[in-house]
């Protein structure tokens, strides 16, 4: 019963997700935006992905984590993609903030370094401060104003940009609740990450937050002069593998890739990461699929499934650190499950559930009508048709409605 059951849930989901109107099919890859910043004197380009949950206009739209991640225009395709598969179960949907690149080296290097030992031009280097600014101050309140967000945000960085996210980790902990460095530059300023680091464990400002180092085999890229620079990290990030492994407050995952080079562990370095810091997510979506796959032909109440969801969800806020409702498309498979199994009660109260948690979606008034049309009763489905033709002109409701007229 549980695969069928998952496997409807999971076809069920798909389908009002590509079953809906939206104005802008170009928000399913990502789109481009961009934001001029006082504090860098500069416009800076973006590339948005914006989760379902956010861009369909039927149902409601739910504010989704924000990934902020760096490099965009090497690593954005490629990261949407993965967190896409993810956000089915194993993460929650997302919305990915790609920054591309200006001056790579100005901005993502938090102090100037005159001469660096690897023989790389540095003379520019030591703007990371002002970017992270940016990124505070003009960044991460613009996609707020512009998109449903919530404020639980991920940020992912690699090379030097796994240093500055090590860095903002240390330095500006309110800013992310969870950090991925993927092969730091970690020797940058003689360590400097790693005193960061620990002057921020020692001070206790890293309870709570999740912080994943993922670092790559310094021999693997068959590249002496490269080679002989990545084996240099090692050392600094073993002292912050020794000194962050002990935490109990926080989450860590010091992970290594043997035969992965700098480049190639990108991937599975992200991949990883967003799997250990979501696994409490992960676990509660199993337990929801679990609690509600059993409801058909047994002696639990609808009643008692609706709190064991609502239990679900009340620890999901705890982690997120703000209120979580269950999701409108999810509740909205369940209705639909029970409706098309006869049991229009349980169906009735599913979507029941959905009005008051999502008053503004024509969704939910739109399946309420259906329940209606199962249970004979023409005028509470009109009614409710209408209600959702007034949040969204839909072709398909509309149709259902003037069925109803010519009856």
């Amino acid at each position: 019963m549980r695969f069928f059951f998952t496997l409807f849930l999971c076809a069920s989901l798909a389908h009002l997700g590509w079953t809906q109107n939206i104005s802008n099919q170009l928000y399913y890859q990502g789109h481009q935006d961009s934001l001029y910043s006082e504090i860098l004197g500069e416009s800076r380009h973006l590339f948005i992905y914006l989760p379902q949950s956010t861009r369909n206009l039927k149902m409601a739209q739910t504010p989704s984590p924000v990934v902020y991640l760096l490099d965009a225009e090497s690593k954005f395709a490629l990261t949407t993609q993965l967190i896409k598969q993810l956000s089915f179960d194993a993460m929650p949907p997302s919305i990915i903030v790609g920054i591309k690149n200006s001056n790579r080296t100005r901005d993502l290097t938090p102090t100037h370094v005159p001469i660096d030992p690897s023989g790389f031009d540095v003379s520019q280097s030591g703007g990371g401060e002002a970017f992270l600014d940016f990124i505070e101050k003009e960044l991460i309140p613009h996609i707020d104003r512009n998109y449903a967000t919530s404020p639980y945000r991920t940020f992912i960085g690699h090379s030097l940009g796994g240093l500055l996210s090590g860095y903002a980790l240390a330095t500006r902990p309110h800013l992310f609740q969870n950090i991925i460095s993927l092969d730091p530059t970690s020797t940058w300023d003689e360590g400097l990450m790693g005193k960061k680091l620990k002057a921020a464990e020692e001070k206790g400002i890293l309870a709570g937050k999740g912080y994943v180092l993922a670092v790559a085999d310094p021999d693997a890229t068959g590249n002496p002069k490269i080679d002989s620079l990545l084996t240099t990290f090692r050392i600094p990030n073993e002292q912050i593998r020794e000194l962050l492994t002990e935490r109990s407050d926080m989450r860590f995952l010091y992970k290594n890739y043997p035969k992965g080079s700098h480049t190639d562990m990108v991937i599975p370095g992200t991949y990883d990461g967003l799997k250990f810091l979501f696994a409490w997510y992960a676990d509660l979506q199993q337990e929801l699929v679990d609690a509600a796959d059993p409801f058909i032909g047994t002696s639990k109440t609808t009643e008692e499934l609706i709190g064991s969801i609502k239990s679900i969800h009340q620890r999901m806020s705890e982690q997120f650190g703000y209120e979580v409702k269950p999701q409108e498309a999810m509740i909205n498979a369940l209705g639909y499950w029970a409706l098309q199994s006869g049991d229009l009660e349980r169906s009735k109260l599913f979507f029941e559930m959905n009005v008051k948690n999502y008053p503004e979606s024509a969704n939910v008034y739109d399946s309420m009508g259906d329940y209606f049309l199962k249970a004979e009763n023409p005028e509470e489905a009109a009614w409710f048709f209408r209600e959702a033709l007034k949040r969204d002109e839909n072709e398909e409701t509309r149709k259902k409605l003037e069925a109803l007229s010519d009856d």
